[in-house]
């Protein structure tokens, strides 16, 4: 077995983490990163609903009328649209759909923007995004075609929503316990991370494990989520931890997996249903409960604390694998604005 320090060594050098963060980076340019919103616009911050607009969650969630609209967009890579065409459009779908989930909300509509220089190609992107949206039951709405042969394939897709609840990073406390729902039922889609559990299900089947993540919401069983993303299962729950600073310790060894399958790829994974959970511990049996009935494995894998220091156990091994007190991850980090609003 690989040592453990070497495993996460590995995982941080990974082209997918390292993209995360770069976003720090750039933000800071941007004025939304941890110090300038605190220093520059926490006069706008005047209540946790207004945070909620600001990077950090899977979507900007703005309150309306008694409810939450959300707000969502993804840009697939491309590489990923050209060589991979109906996939990639099947997964910006599913992706945003996930992030609407991960938020305690329910997905209302579509849109898309695409640049390709194959109309053969454009087809299966289409036909792609159009399949998702009818199996999520969520309608493809319009957007805006790009076709000539001096593009670089390239596709955004947006999407919208409503909440009643809120499930949002920001809800992170200590001695929270850290859950992953993920569905083990599925495959590795060839030469990629992405893991593959909605092939040959029924759209009632993926509609209704969905639904599970406001029904949680709604039910008061989940104060934060964060859907496993391109930065795999380690990377997704530092952007869970990082908007409050909170640190973690983390048992790697109750993380769901095949057997067949090592830790490095399996920690890489972007999966079709996959997601990481806070809840209180008294929660936890009935939230597992709920995810089993639904064919999803469920399990605590750790607790939330306020070290702002992520810790890894496997069996007697130990390691550090991210100190916020010293690196940031993406950047969105509102720990000083959030104390002012207490």
């Amino acid at each position: 077995m690989m040592e453990l320090n070497q495993l996460l060594d590995m995982l941080k050098q990974t082209s997918a983490m390292q993209s995360k963060q770069a976003i720090a980076s750039s933000v800071s340019v941007n004025t939304v990163s941890a110090n300038t919103v605190s220093a520059n616009t926490a006069c706008h911050v005047d209540s946790l609903d207004s945070l909620y607009a600001y990077p950090g969650d899977d979507t900007a969630a703005l309150s309306l009328n008694g409810q939450y609209v959300l707000h969502a967009c993804e840009g697939m890579l491309p590489s990923f649209v050209a060589n991979h065409p109906y996939f990639a459009g099947w997964s910006a779908v599913m992706a945003n759909i996930s992030d609407i989930a991960a938020m305690g909300g329910r997905a209302l509509s579509v849109v898309n923007s695409f640049w390709h220089t194959s109309s053969e190609q454009t087809q299966l992107l289409m036909q792609g995004m159009q399949d998702a949206c009818r199996a999520y039951g969520v309608p493809l709405v319009g957007g805006h075609t790009n076709l000539d042969a001096v593009y670089q394939p390239a596709l955004s897709v947006a999407i919208q929503g409503t909440a009643q609840k809120l499930l949002s990073v920001l809800h992170v406390k200590p001695q929270q316990k850290i859950l992953i729902a993920l569905n083990l039922q599925g495959q590795f889609h060839p030469n990629t991370p992405y893991w593959k559990c909605f092939e040959h299900v029924s759209d009632c089947v993926l509609q209704s494990q969905i639904a599970l993540l406001p029904q949680l919401a709604e039910a008061n069983l989940v104060h934060a989520a964060r859907d496993i993303s391109n930065a795999g299962i380690l990377g997704s729950l530092l952007m869970l931890l990082e908007a409050t600073a909170s640190g973690a310790h983390i048992n790697l060894d109750a993380i769901p997996k095949p057997d067949d399958v090592g830790w490095f790829k399996w920690l890489q994974i972007f999966p079709s249903f996959g997601f990481l959970l806070t809840a209180n511990a008294d929660k936890c049996e009935e939230i597992i409960r709920l995810f089993h009935r639904q064919d999803i494995a469920c399990t605590v894998i750790g607790e939330t604390n306020v070290s702002g220091v992520v810790t890894v156990q496997q069996q007697q091994q130990h390691s550090i694998f991210w100190d916020f007190n010293n690196q940031v991850f993406t950047g969105f980090c509102y720990a000083d604005v959030l104390k002012k609003l207490v």
